[in-house]
């Protein structure tokens, strides 16, 4: 792929079937992006001999190109391994699970990425701390993490410049520990992020930032009914569809109890 300004990497991870990917296709199909980009096609988990042919035909009308990519690394690895092959000066990252909820989607994460000290901008975050809510074999590991409230950019979509990538320490995780360290322990990306004067902010479907102070407030997240998420995702959906008191357990594990 040639140098590009804005790079969109779509991770397929094969074993979840077309059908998530049939799903975010027609989302972006649907709903405009708003600038200019490119597409990669992270591919990962087929099989050897594998018919592809029921995922070529879940993105058909999307114009990417394709890479094909090791296993053994879960999504936050991918991403890096991704952007080590296809050059941009920005890149946004969607998991398979991903789907577009709003007009503008990519032109709001981008425009806000270009602020000035912005270094990280998301679809969602939260306040979540696995030092605070870690389940009993998790922790001993607790140590890695901030005490709740311990607010991070969720990296089911999120976006940031290839320089500042290129800076972070940034490890490609095997296991799920790894990948919750990278994504909000002490040495993870958003407290990195931090550490180098830079702001995290939170972009709704309205096209507003929100910094992490506004969070919760920002309906993006298990807070308002989720109304001005732009991105969705098998954890907002599981929000979507809980029982009121599991919706009220997941909202206090994200922003604690009011």
């Amino acid at each position: 792929m040639t140098s590009a300004g804005l790079c969109l990497v779509y991770l397929v991870w094969a074993p979840q079937g077309p059908e998530p990917v049939a799903r975010f296709a027609e989302s972006y199909r649907r709903h405009a992006a708003g600038v200019e980009h490119v597409v990669a096609v992270a591919l990962k988990g087929m099989r050897a001999g594998q018919d592809r042919s029921p995922w070529e035909r879940a993105l058909e009308g999307v114009s990417y190109e394709l890479l094909e990519m090791p296993d053994g690394v879960l999504d936050l690895g991918s991403y890096r391994q991704a952007a080590e092959r296809v050059r941009a000066e920005r890149y946004c990252f969607v998991n398979t699970a991903s789907e577009i909820l709003g007009e503008g989607w990519l032109g709001h994460l981008d425009r806000h990425l270009r602020g000035a000290g912005v270094g990280l901008v998301g679809a969602a975050g939260s306040y979540e701390s696995a030092y605070s809510s870690a389940p009993r074999p998790l922790r001993p590991f607790r140590r890695d993490f901030d005490p709740f409230p311990n607010p991070h950019i969720r990296t089911n979509g999120f976006a940031l410049t290839r320089e500042l990538l290129a800076s972070l320490d940034w490890s490609l995780p095997r296991r799920k520990l790894e990948a919750w360290r990278l994504e909000s322990s002490r040495r993870g990306i958003s407290a990195q992020v931090r550490e180098r004067g830079l702001e995290l902010v939170v972009v709704g479907r309205d096209g507003h930032a929100y910094p992490p102070e506004r969070w919760r407030e920002s309906a993006t997240f298990r807070s308002g009914a989720q109304l001005n998420q732009m991105l969705g995702d098998n954890r907002t959906r599981e929000y979507d569809t809980a029982p009121q008191g599991r919706r009220l357990q997941l909202e206090q594990m994200a922003w604690g109890r009011t």
